[in-house]
């Protein structure tokens, strides 16, 4: 496919890229306002001025309510599609839409909206506040530009791309805190009613050592994913453990790579197959300088080198800090989902190259959106779905239109909601998910047609 603007504009040619990666065009497509066209079929996209004069200022952010086209809605531009002669002028402006979505732009602008722990929460982003997180808008427009070029003549064929799965797990913790003050408070939380006494009971025998252990659960995990992995989905479903290795926060002291369980872990997960990624520290969200340090010393517990990541809450808090990332050597990532709602972050249910919105360039991470965590579903600060049909209905809705549009559905799990030490539905709950893709593996991908109104 040929691509024409009037300048050369590294951020509409990344965001360009992304729409039409999947897909070898024929023809042209024309991004701008006075596009010159040299016959033939041709789709011109009109450039709205959001790469003006207010690039990098609120006053470039969208409002809602926002229009929609065909049932998709716009950040900038006009709803508005005309033909003129050969060419299908298209007055919704997708690239800077696209743009948008993609580099957190929303976030890298309104840094004064962050939550307790650094982070931009999901409730405030423009997807949450439009009505449109449970929507992969990005591939969607990418679905309304291969209709439209039909519409002119040009012959797009579908995606090669294919559903596939990462059932993902952060290890947050290997083994329950010892000695009689744990005991003591895991006593108290069964008094207070804030878990069942059978499992306040289990906790305090552990924290004790008169007890199985209910953390000690990775062969438990590793059997649940082989449903899939060894399953329908051999080829398209993976799983990946990402284990943390550093940091000096009280959120980061539960899991020591370099223990025994750890280590006997890790062998564990690379004898059944998975992949193993570094769970960046709570204080490395913050000093993502540290992420070089942790890596290799996981490298080290591993014995294998280390090039994918997902920091830990999420807290991934800057943009600007996956350049950091990227020098220390990881060019993987799977942090972007919010923690406090599932959906599409970037807007997109497929893995994506991340564009710094600053510097304006590539920085050098290919990013798999998280879309669906366990804690997000049915923590207080999250979506607090204490219901555990309400919370599968919701996730259905998720993986049926990552289906649809051929994308990879990107599962966090942790180790610890599959043990038996939280009374949580988390467990039963994933059980179905896992049983839900399988049965989409029976089932022939035409039964989910592309479209892109996927409401």
């Amino acid at each position: 496919m040929t691509i024409k603007s009037k300048t050369r504009d590294p951020r509409a040619e990344y965001a360009i890229g992304v729409l039409v990666r999947t897909a070898r065009l024929p023809g042209f497509l024309c991004y701008g306002r006075d596009c010159v066209h040299e016959g033939g079929p041709n789709v011109q996209i009109v450039s709205s001025d959001f790469f003006g004069t207010t690039y990098g200022t609120a006053a470039s952010l969208p409002k809602p309510p926002l229009p929609e086209l065909e049932g998709v809605p716009i950040l900038f531009g006009e709803p508005r599609v005309e033909r003129q002669g050969h060419t299908l002028v298209v007055h919704a402006d997708l690239v800077a839409s696209t743009y948008f979505l993609l580099t957190r732009y929303e976030e890298w602008i309104r840094r004064d909206v962050r939550d307790a722990h650094g982070r931009f929460p999901g409730k405030q982003s423009l997807p949450y506040r439009a009505g449109f997180i449970d929507r992969p808008v990005v591939d969607e427009y990418a679905a309304l530009l291969r209709k439209w070029a039909r519409e002119v003549g040009i012959d797009i064929p579908e995606p090669k791309r294919q559903f596939s799965v990462l059932l993902t797990h952060d290890v947050d913790s290997t083994n329950m805190p010892r000695g009689p003050i744990q005991a003591a408070r895991s006593l108290a939380s069964g008094m207070l009613r804030r878990r069942p006494w059978p499992a306040a009971f289990q906790a305090a025998g552990a924290s004790l050592g008169l007890c199985r252990d209910p953390l000690d659960n990775i062969d438990e995990v590793i059997a649940l994913d082989e449903q899939l992995t060894k399953g329908p989905f051999p080829k398209a479903c993976k799983s990946i453990y990402f284990f943390m290795a550093g940091g000096r926060t009280q959120f980061d002291r539960c899991c020591d790579v370099r223990s025994t369980r750890a280590r006997r872990w890790i062998e564990k997960v690379k004898a059944s197959g998975a992949q193993i990624g570094l769970h960046a520290s709570y204080e490395a969200g913050e000093h993502p300088e540290l992420v070089a340090r942790e890596r290799c010393v996981l490298e080290e517990a591993a014995g294998q080198p280390i090039t994918m990541n997902r920091h830990h809450y999420l807290r991934w808090r800057e943009p600007a800090h996956g350049h950091d990332l990227a020098k220390a050597g990881i060019n993987w990532d799977s942090t972007l989902g919010y923690p406090d709602v599932a959906g599409f972050r970037l807007g997109a249910c497929t893995p994506v190259p991340l564009f710094d919105p600053d510097k304006q360039c590539l920085i050098g991470i290919e990013e798999h959106p998280l879309i669906i965590m366990d804690r997000t579903l049915s923590d207080k600060e999250g979506m607090d779905l204490d219901d555990e049909d309400a919370a599968f209905d919701y996730v259905r809705r998720l993986i049926d239109v990552t289906y649809r549009h051929r994308g990879e559905l990107v599962l966090l799990w942790h180790n610890t909601a599959l043990s038996s030490i939280y009374h949580t539905y988390h467990h039963r709950l994933y059980s179905r998910i896992l049983q839900h893709v399988a049965d989409l593996g029976e089932t022939v991908l035409d039964n989910f047609p592309e479209r892109s109104d996927c409401s």
